[in-house]
């Protein structure tokens, strides 16, 4: 376990404001997340399980609550400074693989290793072709997406969210558009990778059975519910 790759959050609320109304996308209780361990997010729609992980992501920031990963305090950063951290530290895997359609399986991963280098001073004992061939794909390396089977195209974007050996990865539904055999895989191989290079996963998923390849689950509720929960106490 490390400590750079701890991940905590306090009290976290998160709304938006429409013409009529205040909407509350999430709130959720303090959360502790220790290094090198994996957790499931799971909840019922619209409990703000992938507004949580784009907190974490420092993609959004929260109306009230911090967001801190190691020694840095993501949601008190600027945005530039969100963008250079989301570089260097986490690696991302959604549900759509969002390969560039015009480069092969090499070049996309290439591609994320050139921006993540342009961000760190040295990476050492990282390479497109090392990682590919560990993760089983250096046979697809020169195939456009296109050629790819959903489950082949996913297993890219694991890659590429890996490739610069992150603190943290994080996965929002990355079985959502897969058969059941080629999501069994993709999560097999996310659970390898986040422990052969020690990093922490947190995945967002509604179906019990990928939770539970995970060493621990985190439930949140719809916020109208959390709020009825707290004036009950």
């Amino acid at each position: 376990m490390s400590a750079l790759d701890i991940i905590v959050t306090s009290d976290l609320v998160v709304d938006y404001r429409t013409e009529t109304r205040t909407v509350r996308a999430l709130a959720c209780a303090p959360l502790r997340i220790e290094g090198a361990s994996s957790v499931a997010i799971m909840g019922p729609s619209g409990s703000g399980k992938s507004t949580l992980l784009a907190l974490l992501a420092g993609l959004a920031v929260p109306t009230e609550g911090t967001v801190t990963i190691g020694r840095e305090t993501i949601s008190a950063l600027s945005e530039r400074d969100r963008v250079r951290f989301r570089r260097r530290a986490l690696g991302m895997v959604y549900q759509a693989d969002n390969l560039l359609p015009h480069l092969t399986v090499e070049e996309n991963v290439g591609l994320q290793l050139s921006i993540c280098r342009s961000e760190t001073v040295r990476l050492p004992g990282v390479g497109v072709q090392r990682i590919l061939t560990r993760l089983g794909l250096a046979r697809l390396a020169r195939r456009l997406p296109d050629q790819l089977s959903g489950g082949e195209r996913q297993r890219v974007a694991v890659a590429r969210a890996i490739i610069h050996r992150p603190l943290v990865i994080l996965a929002d539904e990355p079985t959502g558009a897969l058969d059941a055999a080629s999501g069994k895989l993709v999560i097999e191989l996310l659970v390898e990778v986040h422990r052969d290079i020690g990093a922490t996963l947190v995945m967002v998923t509604h179906d019990p059975m990928i939770a539970g390849h995970l060493g621990r689950v985190v439930h949140l509720e719809r916020p109208d519910r959390a709020s009825e929960a707290t004036r009950a106490h």
